[in-house]
């Protein structure tokens, strides 16, 4: 049966230690609930897309605490820094070309501005592989009834901390190629992404 605990201090740090033993847990963050493993361990990640019933080509969210976080893994130009300044914590999720290419030629990373999120992300010290705490192709969610009810006994934890205050998805913006394009219209609006271009001209991150 799934532990649904409460989002205090203790049970994060109990969360945490599950996630380093392999768990797929669920916790609130300000978009939805997210599903999640630890991103370095490979076995977990792969539970967590059956647990997900998701194709193994639709890559995971890395959550992060900040760009600190994210230099260690992924390559982040002018133009990322910027917007991470600007955006995070909150709901704009950044491709990025990865420094090892393992998994793939980039990643997704997001920082989160919730504070069950942030405290899960530094009892573990690393970044967590996650996404919307549903089954693929149904309605995500925004408490953790919604979760149970979706994902019932494949978690092994949700961390119950109430609603969330945004209940859409995060902006996904890729910024791995040439040109800025915009994956997943979300929680941000396209138009408040302007940032320098080349150039120096304004650019938008349209479609």
């Amino acid at each position: 049966m799934t532990a649904r605990w409460p989002a205090d201090p203790s049970h994060i740090a109990q969360a945490a230690e599950r996630l380093r033993a392999g768990a797929v847990i669920a916790f609130p963050t300000d978009t939805l609930y997210a599903v999640a493993a630890r991103a370095a361990d490979p076995a977990a990640v792969a539970r967590l897309y059956a647990v997900k019933q998701r194709s193994s080509g639709q890559p995971m969210i890395w959550l992060v605490l900040d760009q600190p976080q994210v230099e260690r893994f992924a390559v982040v130009t002018a133009v990322a820094a910027e917007l991470m300044a600007r955006f995070w914590p909150g709901p704009l999720t950044l491709v990025l070309p990865a420094r090892i290419p393992a998994g793939g030629p980039t990643i997704a990373v997001r920082a989160p501005d919730h504070d069950v999120a942030l405290a899960l992300l530094r009892a573990l010290g690393e970044p967590i592989a996650s996404s919307s705490a549903n089954p693929a192709g149904q309605p995500p969610p925004v408490d953790a009834d919604q979760v149970i009810a979706g994902l019932g006994d494949r978690l092994d934890v949700v961390l119950d901390g109430g609603p969330c205050r945004i209940g859409q998805p995060s902006t996904i913006l890729d910024l791995s190629g040439p040109t800025p394009r915009i994956l997943r219209e979300g929680a941000i609006p396209t138009e408040a992404l302007i940032f320098p271009s080349p150039s120096g001209r304004g650019q938008g991150g349209g479609r």
